[in-house]
């Protein structure tokens, strides 16, 4: 599996005020669950280009002030007028933990005709 690496920096300010301007700077508001503790973040949305618009399943290594997760895209949420990216939740892969994921087939070549 191929492994994306998001360089993010932790949210101080949570809110509809504060993700507005995240935004507006061109910043991406994320969250990462399932792990011992949830981590608000933001980073760059030219970051998320190769995890997000691509057919493949991908993980993602994100590194938020020092602190490396590993993690799956678990929800995305787009604007509904310009279509940018608006919000990602992560989920963290922690071993020993199952996870559920919904994973892309490829149906390559064509059956044995009889």
């Amino acid at each position: 599996m191929k492994t994306i690496t998001i360089e993010g920096t932790l949210r101080s300010e949570l809110g509809k005020k504060a993700t507005r301007q995240i935004r507006s700077e061109g910043q991406v508001p994320c969250v990462i669950y399932g792990g011992a503790e949830t981590v608000s973040f933001h980073a760059a949305a030219t970051a998320f280009k190769p995890l997000v618009y691509t057919a493949d399943f991908q993980q993602a290594e994100i590194n938020v002030n020092g602190k490396v997760y590993k993690a799956i895209i678990k929800d995305m949420q787009f604007d509904v007028v310009t279509d940018e990216l608006a919000h990602i939740d992560f989920l963290e892969l922690v071993p020993g933990k199952a996870v559920v994921a919904t994973l892309p087939l490829k149906l390559v070549g064509q059956s044995p005709r009889c």
